[in-house]
Order: structure tokens, then sequence, then C-alpha cells
């Protein structure tokens, strides 16, 4: 439990270090782009600017991260416990799963499509001009959010999950536990209609890790989530397609779990 409470540590560390500091220079470089084109504080070019050293703070973090856990040894991407026979059958349930899951994510949080097909209303108007980009370029987000999620999933699975696993391995306590405190920080950001959402996804990916002891499912299902995402953004959905999602969603996980089970670790 201390190694998995220290991975939290060092991760956070390293983010808050990247971008004190990142944020520093962004903010020195916006106010000189200001004051040498002699423009009101925030203008365009000044933001422009912001937005991609905040991209490049990212990247950077998500590779010193990448490097630290891989270079220690703190996590991996070892192909994990799936046989070879099973490991198609094995990610294509978990995407139509995925999928289904990104389908209820658009019903209840779709700033593009508002006010019409979603729960969650936007009301920030940076968040919805993120995705419109993403949405405009997603050949360019793709990669850049890939890599994000593949970060957050060698970190949080193949490290910290792994390691609460390791001392106490009760996955049926431990992973609700663990996907709660996932959707926590949904909550602590607001967006309280994406709760159970994000609970259900981390729901999915912390089972498919304690079974697999794999993160490469992970961040393979987490790439399909966000293509059928974007592929949502922006359509207004009926509110009775979460039944739709669900008729999809249910069997594909249950028969996920059937496959999973002939290979999962024992206690």
């Amino acid at each position: 439990m201390r190694k998995a409470i220290m991975y939290l540590l060092l991760a956070l560390g390293i983010v808050l270090g990247v971008m004190f500091v990142g944020g520093a220079l962004a903010g020195f470089a916006a106010g000189f782009i200001d004051g040498w084109n002699d423009a009101a504080p925030g203008s365009v070019g000044a933001q422009q600017a912001m937005a991609c050293m905040m991209a490049a703070m990212a990247v950077l973090v998500c590779g010193l991260l990448q490097w630290v856990f891989l270079r220690w040894g703190f996590a991996s991407y070892d192909s994990g416990r799936v046989p070879g026979g099973l490991r198609t059958r094995v990610l294509t349930l978990l995407l139509i799963v995925m999928g289904g899951m990104a389908f209820v994510y658009a019903l209840v949080y779709n700033p593009l499509a508002e006010p019409d097909g979603t729960v969650f209303t936007e009301s920030d108007p940076s968040t919805r001009d993120v995705y419109l980009w993403i949405k405009t370029y997603p050949l360019l987000s793709l990669p850049f959010i890939i890599l994000v999620e593949a970060t957050a999933a060698l970190v949080l699975y193949g490290g910290v999950l792994r390691e609460i696993l390791a001392w106490k391995h009760r996955p049926h306590i431990v992973i609700p536990l663990f996907a709660a405190a996932f959707s926590a920080f949904t909550f602590l950001s607001g967006n309280v209609a994406l709760g159970l959402p994000s609970m259900m996804v981390a729901l999915v990916e912390a089972w498919t890790y304690e079974t697999t002891r794999s993160v490469i499912p992970v961040i393979i299902g987490d790439a399909f989530f966000w293509v059928v995402l974007i592929l949502m953004l922006g359509q207004p959905l009926p509110w009775w397609g979460v039944f739709i999602a669900a008729a999809v969603i249910v069997p594909a996980a249950y028969k996920l779990g059937e496959v999973m089970d002939t290979f999962k670790p024992i206690d």
C-alpha cells in the first residue's frame, strides 16, 4: 500500500512541478506577446501561445511519467495473462462495452449538442472551444488524447491499482472503491452528472486490468471510447438511447466477464 501512495505522490509531484514552472513561463510568454503587439492583455495571439504551451506541458508531463514509471519498473506494458487464442475475443467484447459507454457519456455530457440531447449543460465557452477543436481536428487531437489516456492507465492501473491488489487481493472490494475514488474527481471538477458514467468506465477498466494484468487492453479500450465520443460530439441524441446502449453494454460486459473468468488471478 505504501508503494501505491508513493506512486500517486510521485505522479502528482511531476504534474505539479511541470505545471508550476511551465505555467509561469506561459504567463511570461503571453505577457511578452501582448507587449510586443501593443495589445490588451489576453489577446488572441497570447491565447494561442498559452494553448500551445499548455499542450506542450501536457506532452512533457506524459513523457516524464512514462519514462519514470517504465525506467524504474513501477509499471510496464506487459501483455499480461490473456491467452493468445482469447486476445481477439477479449478486445472485441471490450470495444463493444467501451463504445456503449461512450454513447452513454455523450447522452449525459455533449457540449456541442446543447441544449438538446444532453443532461449536463456546459456553461464554460472555453470548454466548448476545446471540444470543437477536437471535433474539427480529430486526427491531430486523437494521438494527444491517447497519449494522456495511456499515461493515466500506466500510472493508475499498472502502478497504483497493481500495488493495492498486491497488498490486499480482494478485487470485489478494491475495484469498486477504486472506481468510486476515480469518479470523485469528476464530482470535484463540478461535472456531477458525469460521476456515474465515469465510475462505470473505471469499473470496466479496473476489472479488465485485474483479470488481464495488462494496461494494453485498457489503453485500446480508451482509444476506442474517444473515437466513438468524437463521432457523437455535436449530435443531438434521444434520451431513450440509454436503453439501446444498455442493451449493448450489459450482454457484452457479461460475456466479457465470462471469458476473462477463465484466466483471472486466483484470490
